[in-house]
């Protein structure tokens, strides 16, 4: 399990995605409030989880992200400082533009420095924001950049070859072997995310989202493969996870099904065994 903690650091390209009627609606503490939704989850089903952090919002959330960081239950990794891009997104007619070396450099060498400040925190993982068909596997620039920064796994396969969602399942982890860099793993995350799902077939739709999310387990536990799933926490305020309960729901399901629930860094160091 995995949550872009994002909110205060989507002012940049993403509000020309969503619009004021997406991120404006939301509270000024939607990520105290969404950390605190997802811990009480993670605490009542008594599995891990990964929050990838931006910068921007650790420093505007101290006090939950300490908290966080402090549960066992909850791994900390990081999102980039402002949630700049790795590759050009192009969705749906529109352009997200790639960041410059220069700033990407500095944003995951400037996190992962505010993860072990603040938190006590040696970074070693990161998801990039939005996702990108392939992931990284056509850019070793951006896996030199990671190598070089302390970064062993990065998820940033998150998108079909539609450069849209959801992405298909049988996207599975790898080492990025082929591109020179065998000591770093994908880790692919995949099906629906929250935001995209909820946006097109409507916010109040917890109950059907579930469904769907159900779907996606039934596929991989079928296929004996790992389902990478995303979430956010300002998605637990919009889309009513408090009310509907459909990120507890599905990993209810998921432990029902016999499927171990994780965090990604939990996922990495097993592989490492």
């Amino acid at each position: 399990m995995g949550y872009d903690t994002e909110y205060h650091a989507i002012g940049e390209n993403l509000a020309r995605g969503g619009g004021e009627s997406f991120y404006g609606s939301l509270p000024d503490d939607a990520t105290e409030a969404g950390v605190e939704i997802i811990t009480a989850n993670h605490e009542a089903l008594g599995v891990t989880g990964t929050l990838f952090v931006c910068g921007r919002t650790l420093l505007h959330c101290l006090p939950a992200l300490k908290k966080a960081a402090a549960n066992p239950l909850l791994d900390i990794q990081q999102h980039t400082y402002s949630h700049i891009l790795f590759k050009d997104d192009t969705w749906r007619g529109g352009l997200f533009p790639q960041a410059p070396p220069e700033a990407l450099r500095h944003e995951l060498g400037a996190t992962s420095a505010l993860l072990k400040e603040h938190l006590d925190v040696d970074c070693i993982g990161l998801r990039t924001p939005h996702g990108y068909y392939l992931g990284l596997s056509d850019r070793p620039d951006r896996l030199q950049m990671l190598a070089d920064t302390g970064i062993e796994y990065v998820s940033s396969w998150g998108r079909n070859s539609e450069h849209d969602n959801p992405s298909p399942l049988d996207v599975q982890p790898f080492w990025y072997e082929e591109q020179g860099f065998p000591d770093i793993l994908e880790l692919p995350f995949q099906h629906w995310l929250d935001g995209f799902w909820f946006e097109e077939y409507g916010i109040d739709r917890g109950a059907e989202f579930l469904e769907v999310l159900k779907e996606g387990v039934d596929e991989i536990v079928e296929k004996d493969q790992v389902y990478g799933a995303c979430f956010h926490e300002w998605a637990m305020i919009r889309y009513n996870e408090a009310g509907t309960g459909w990120a507890r729901g599905v990993m209810e399901y998921a432990l029902e099904r016999g499927v171990e629930v994780m965090s990604y860094t939990d996922y990495y160091n097993q592989q490492l065994q």
